[in-house]
């Protein structure tokens, strides 16, 4: 484990800069024991069973203290440091806005145009909602699709991101415009088509011209191809099919291009610490604005109330309060990484928190460090998350006992298996093909063939269990549809996900 504690050695200048650092990081951070940190977080990835951590403290413009924890790779010994890159899925969105305000200093857009003059295909299940969508509205989860909308058609799929957008365009709203929160990435997907409308570059393009590079983050990267030939990349880890007696193993990256915008960046530590450094200062990279006061305060603002800890959306994050500070917020989350970052600018304040695991661990040691800046010191988050973790665990166990218990021996499909062969297609999401060879049953999502292939084994009556290919996604279950001739007309599946939503798929037989 590398060790990255900015401290001075003990000679005459040194000693002298011991003495003024504390001042540097404001009276509290006086009492901030980094050592009894240090263990706690070493204390937390083993109580989380957490493969690899790497965290950061920014304090006025400086990564003031960093550290790897665990492994890049469980089946490997190279360590994680703050210069591991992760894939950092949602903290991406804070980067789609920052480009958008980018473009407004410019000035060639605003946040209030209408989506439809950069993007005049855009549509939605709504006439007036299409003409009255604003660049800003993509950004803060309001549009009235619900949380998730749309993402399975991104996920493994081919499909570029137009056509996603157009295919979501017939997916009803939910929610009133503007009124209710539905956390949407098919919205910032909008808005890199926008980026690129505007400026004329690919959002790969934009994000590494104008932030990485003038930022100077040489290790973020925003296409998997460009992890090719770097070490110390942190691999995600997963237990197959959801299943908490599994053992955790590293996966490949996925190639997420339809999902740019939503998520895409992949960064480190330390180059995080020099993105967060600049809007802990309020858009500033030392005296000198990267983005306008006006932006910076457009993007940071509360776009949406909320309610509850998270006091409203702004553009790209979550606006919360921390002990009466400010703090803009937002994690990640992708199969085998979630990650989170919390910024406070009132105190030139940023935590970082990246890890490659399905676990809380990141929340934890945001919450840890922020109450030692800002708080008592005293909080114990890990203490407090892992009963909630075990909960979890305890009604997911269930749900799936409950299931097995349902299941009805000795029954059989009322069809043989040649009956439900053919290719069934939903309205939005596309085809699905049900092949037959030597009655054994193989279903295939046409859009993503690589995720979404594999054997269906009968469970009872006319339902059968789906072992796809996707190691991060328990199986599924695909229940058959019949007319009054007992013909087969489509099927449904039952797919838990808090992620995505297998359940408004309705795959259809042709007529």
């Amino acid at each position: 484990m590398r060790h990255h504690l900015h401290t001075p050695k003990l000679h005459a200048k040194a000693l002298l800069l011991s003495l003024l650092l504390p001042a540097a990081l404001g009276l509290h951070a006086q009492n901030v024991d980094l050592n009894a940190l240090d263990a706690y977080l070493a204390n937390a990835v083993q109580q989380f069973e957490q493969p690899g951590l790497a965290v950061g403290i920014v304090k006025d413009g400086q990564l003031v203290w960093s550290k790897g924890y665990g492994k890049l790779d469980l089946a490997k010994p190279e360590p994680v440091t703050p210069n591991s890159v992760f894939y950092c899925a949602s903290i991406s969105k804070a980067f789609t806005a920052c480009a958008i305000g980018l473009l407004v200093d410019d000035g060639k857009l605003s946040f209030d145009d209408p989506v439809r003059k950069h993007l005049p295909w855009f549509n939605t299940p709504d006439a007036y909602v299409t003409e009255h969508m604003l660049v800003k509205d993509l950004l803060c989860h309001r549009s009235g699709w619900i949380t998730f909308d749309g993402d399975l058609l991104w996920y493994g799929t081919h499909m570029d991101q137009k056509e996603i957008l157009k295919r979501h365009a017939n997916e009803p709203f939910t929610y009133p415009f503007r009124d209710e929160f539905g956390y949407s990435n098919l919205m910032f997907v909008a808005a890199a088509q926008v980026i690129e409308a505007v400026s004329g570059m690919t959002w790969e393009q934009f994000i590494t011209t104008r932030i990485f590079q003038p930022l100077g983050m040489d290790r973020s990267r925003v296409d998997v191809a460009g992890l090719q030939g770097m070490s110390d990349v942190a691999l995600p880890h997963v237990r197959k099919g959801q299943d908490p007696a599994a053992p955790q193993k590293s996966m490949p990256y996925q190639d997420l291009h339809g999902a740019d915008g939503a998520c895409g960046v992949m960064s480190t530590v330390n180059d995080l610490a020099k993105w967060d450094a600049m809007w802990a200062n309020e858009g500033k990279v030392g005296d000198k604005p990267f983005l306008s006061k006006a932006s910076f305060n457009t993007i940071t603002a509360t776009h949406l109330a909320m309610g509850g800890r998270r006091e409203g959306a702004g553009l790209g994050w979550f606006i919360e309060s921390n002990n009466n500070a400010k703090v803009i917020t937002h994690s990640g989350g992708m199969p085998g990484f979630i990650l989170n970052h919390a910024v406070v600018p009132e105190k030139d304040l940023a935590v970082i928190a990246l890890g490659n695991g399905e676990t809380y661990s990141v929340f934890a040691a945001t919450s840890k460090i922020l109450d030692l800046y800002l708080g008592e010191g005293k909080a114990d988050p890990v203490a407090a998350m892992l009963p909630r973790v075990k909960a979890n665990k305890e009604e997911d166990a269930k749900r799936v006992a409950d299931r097995k218990a349902a299941r009805v021996p000795k029954t059989k499909p009322s069809l043989p298996a040649s009956a439900y062969a053919g290719t069934y297609t939903d309205k939005i999401y596309g085809d699905a093909v049900i092949t037959e060879k030597d009655g054994a049953l193989t279903l295939q999502f046409k859009p993503a063939p690589e995720l979404f292939t594999g054997a269906l084994t009968h469970w009872h009556f006319d339902t059968f269990q789906w072992q796809h290919a996707d190691p991060f996604l328990e199986p599924g279950y695909i229940t058959f549809s019949f007319d009054a001739d007992h013909k087969v007309t489509g099927f449904k599946i039952d797919l838990h996900s808090p992620d995505f939503h297998f359940y408004k798929l309705d795959f259809k037989r042709p007529e």
